[in-house]
């Protein structure tokens, strides 16, 4: 049963194989767009982490640090 299963990765360069090339290949120029693009959306997703965590700590105010534990 083992020998009957194949990885993931098998089945990727199987893939690529069967259209000869490897894949999209993008400009320096699309690159470059691409890697901006993703800092840009990592950044708002870290500034809504802090803005939620701050209206969270806001929200509870003194009520955190006067809790039993």
């Amino acid at each position: 049963m083992v020998k009957d299963m194949t990885d993931a990765g098998d089945k990727l360069k199987d893939h690529r194989d069967a259209f000869g090339g490897p894949g999209v290949v993008l400009t320096k120029e699309q690159a470059r767009s691409r890697r901006q693009r993703n800092i840009a959306i990592g950044a708002t997703i870290a500034l809504l982490a802090v803005l939620f965590y701050a209206v969270t700590i806001v929200k509870f105010g003194a009520a955190i640090i006067n809790r039993t534990i």
